[in-house]
């Protein structure tokens, strides 16, 4: 019996796998947009593989299947309506190896990947962090 425990239990740990930091979009708030200081709660994950739920903006125009670039916000048509949501509230993200996401602008998604605190500017408007995604996977909260 202690054995089929150990099973089910090995096999819930290898269908999930968690990275070790899950952030909430308040996290980001940490950075303060007119002086563009952290909290050291955010300058925690500076440089971190990190996993974040948003909504994507893609930035391509050519095909609105797949993105191998575009950005994630908060809420659901973030950027698209005007105005969009503060620089601190908003990630670049880029694929890994020139890999494309799936486009699902109103689905929320796990996004995994490299973070960095780091200004860009985007078609929508300044953007205070960016991403190298290696994962987007489907949303399911925790």
């Amino acid at each position: 019996m202690q054995s089929i425990f150990l099973a089910v239990v090995a096999l819930f740990l290898l269908a999930d796998p968690q990275p070790a930091n899950v952030v909430q979009w308040r996290q980001l708030r940490g950075l303060d947009i007119s002086t563009g200081e952290a909290t050291a709660d955010l300058k925690k994950i500076d440089n971190a593989t990190i996993r974040i739920a948003g909504y994507m903006v893609p930035l391509e125009n050519d095909d609105l299947e797949e993105a191998n670039e575009y950005l994630i916000v908060p809420i659901a048509g973030g950027c698209i309506h005007t105005p969009p949501p503060p620089p601190n509230q908003i990630v670049y993200c880029r694929m890994n190896n020139r890999k494309k996401a799936k486009i699902d602008m109103y689905v929320p998604q796990w996004f995994e990947g490299k973070f960095n605190i780091a200004k860009t500017n985007s078609p929508y408007g300044a953007v205070s962090f960016q991403m190298q995604v290696a994962n987007v996977l489907p949303y399911k909260s925790n």
